[in-house]
């Protein structure tokens, strides 16, 4: 990637930030024949830049080591310590959480989704965003072991009008039945030529400010590490620096909504990991595709639940010989928009979480456990140290900090 940038160079586009959102606005744009600039605070940690960290071969033969490996570009956001969301974390980096994700790729269910958009909309936007993200719909398909636990599980759920399927990712099943995960720069690569070439990424080039008349921002005022200072001129801006850096960035150039930072939501996540009963896989010897199977949630049962054997950031103190018998379970609750839980921000750019669940969270929170639960006890025990717990709050899907 480019390492200086020229002021006022010759774009109809400038977007700040390089993750999914903003490859994908960049791709889309050029694919109009727009000259598109995309400003990356942070740098590249992979090869090529933009691609997951999570195709190093490391992470193929130790699965349960991505969580400990990525924790160090994962920057907490401190806070008060009697307020905020324990959980939440920014990174700077070339590709933004696009190379850091699960690349899990489920689609929203027609009740969970925002009425203003009618139901072909819906299906259009979903057919192309997974277009753009290479979404492959069942990569576990073949899995033996998947097959066993789905067919298990089906029995319970249908008698509750639920099911159970394949998990959509972002990526492609390598020949030796691993994953290849997608990250921003494959959604780029997927492009023709002349889009790509339309398109210039610039890393380690910070926007400090944005330059805010008459309703308009004209220009971005720029800051990088080697002191480096500027301002960029463009006609068009759009931010794309996620749920904390996009709000601080707006604050901090004194565009103060009252909406800024209000009402945001997240995903209460579970989890664990079990041991399955003998039986349901292959042995240690035989090959086997991981299982990736998710049962999507109903007006009655308004969680996700994701059964599959993917990476474990819990200690374990039980050895397991067997390693087709590991299973996660992860299971999402989308908590209550409700307009008092915010993000404050101070004067500086520090900022905080403003917290507290409600009655009807807490509430699904205690039936999504049990529901987990029970589900589990159809397949076998909890790993000993990988027993179910809530993870950080915060640590899944933060949105809403940039609402209209």
């Amino acid at each position: 990637m480019e390492r200086f940038l020229k002021t006022n160079a010759n774009h109809d586009v400038l977007i700040v930030g390089s993750g999914p959102i903003g490859i994908t606005a960049a791709r889309r744009l050029a694919e109009c024949g727009l000259r598109v600039t995309v400003l990356e605070a942070g740098s590249a940690i992979t090869e090529p830049p933009g691609s997951h960290y999570r195709n190093m071969a490391r992470f193929q033969l130790e699965p349960d080591s991505y969580f400990a490996a990525i924790d160090r570009f994962l920057r907490p956001i401190t806070d008060d310590a009697k307020k905020g969301l324990p959980g939440v974390a920014d990174s700077s980096l070339l590709g933004g959480q696009g190379i850091l994700w699960t690349n899990n790729c489920p689609r929203a269910m027609d009740f969970e989704r925002w009425e203003t958009m009618a139901a072909d909309t819906w299906e259009r936007k979903y057919a192309e965003a997974e277009r753009m993200l290479q979404v492959i719909s069942d990569p576990a398909e073949q899995s033996k072991t998947g097959r066993n636990v789905a067919d298990r599980l089906q029995r319970a759920l249908a008698k509750e009008g639920r099911c159970i399927r394949g998990l959509p990712l972002a990526g492609r099943v390598l020949e030796s039945g691993g994953l290849y995960f997608n990250g921003p720069w494959d959604i780029l690569e997927g492009a023709a030529p002349d889009v790509k070439e339309r398109v210039q990424i610039h890393d380690r080039v910070r926007v400090s400010r944005l330059h805010y008349v008459d309703r308009r921002v004209t220009r971005v005022e720029l800051e990088d590490p080697t002191s480096y200072r500027g301002c960029l001129d463009t006609p068009m801006l759009i931010l794309a620096g996620g749920a904390v850096a996009t709000p601080r960035l707006l604050h901090s150039s004194g565009i103060k909504p009252e909406t800024l930072g209000r009402g945001f939501s997240f995903h209460a996540l579970l989890f664990g990991q079990i041991v399955l009963s003998s039986g349901m896989c292959p042995s240690a010897s035989v090959p086997d595709v991981a299982p990736r199977l998710r049962i999507p949630p109903t007006p009655k049962s308004p969680w996700h639940i994701q059964i599959l054997r993917d990476t474990c950031p819990l200690p374990s103190s039980e050895t397991v010989d067997n390693p087709h018998r590991l299973v996660e379970f992860q299971a999402f609750l989308p908590v209550e928009f409700r307009e008092k839980n915010g993000v404050v921000i101070a004067e500086d750019g520090s900022l905080y979480f403003q917290f507290s669940f409600s009655h009807n969270d807490r509430k699904r929170m205690g039936a999504m456990e049990a529901d987990v639960r029970r589900l589990a006890g159809n397949l076998g025990p909890w790993r000993r140290g990988c027993e179910l717990a809530w993870l950080p709050h915060g640590s899944a899907h933060v949105v809403g900090t940039c609402s209209m």
